[in-house]
């Protein structure tokens, strides 16, 4: 019975303290024919903007074809109100768009870009510590988001905030010394008798 506490105790603790390290590896770089893996990247800087602030909509060289005319629509509330830029890929087939809610705008407006390929973006306004009155309403005017480079190879892990909880290592370096000291015990007692 003290060997089976034992094994549990040293598997629980050591599964414990490996989860965080296997929960944030990174991906493995992708083969030609993984088709999921193989498409270009788009990333939407800013999904919760205040209304006086723009999002950006990026999508990677090659997403479209190159100088596609890509057609763009948006629905929310007021949507014929909000302002976007750009509708057109450059010569890598990426694209770059600005949104700008309405100056009374409020909720989640629906960016679908449809062309070569389609893709919606979601991006929820809302009222916050500006006031409408004092807004540009220009999305060129206005200066792009806060969207982190790519590291490395063109991969990265998603960035969620996230971190481990102490009470998890705690958890599993306390069941791995318990299994130690099973171990120890047993030991001794083996050496006794």
């Amino acid at each position: 019975m003290l060997k089976k506490l034992a094994a549990i105790s040293l598997t629980a603790g050591v599964l414990v303290l490996m989860a965080p390290a296997v929960a944030s590896a990174a991906p493995v770089v992708p083969t030609e024919s993984d088709s999921y893996a193989g498409t270009p990247r788009v990333s939407v800087d800013d999904p919760i903007i205040d209304i006086c602030e723009v999002s950006t909509v990026a999508f990677g060289a090659g997403y479209f074809l190159p100088s596609e005319n890509v057609g763009v629509s948006v629905s929310g509330l007021n949507a014929g109100d909000s302002a976007v830029s750009g509708n057109t890929a450059a010569a890598d087939g990426s694209l770059v768009v600005t949104f700008r809610p309405p100056s009374d705008g409020e909720g989640s407006y629906a960016l679908a870009f449809s062309g070569s390929r389609s893709y919606t973006a979601t991006i929820t306004v809302s009222h916050g510590h500006d006031s409408a009155v004092s807004c540009d309403h220009d999305p060129g005017v206005a200066s792009a988001g806060t969207e982190l480079p790519l590291t490395g190879g063109g991969l990265e892990l998603a960035l969620t905030g996230g971190s481990v909880s102490p009470w998890v290592l705690g958890g599993g370096a306390a069941a791995l010394v318990a299994g130690g000291v099973l171990v120890a015990t047993g030991v001794t007692r083996r050496k006794r008798a």
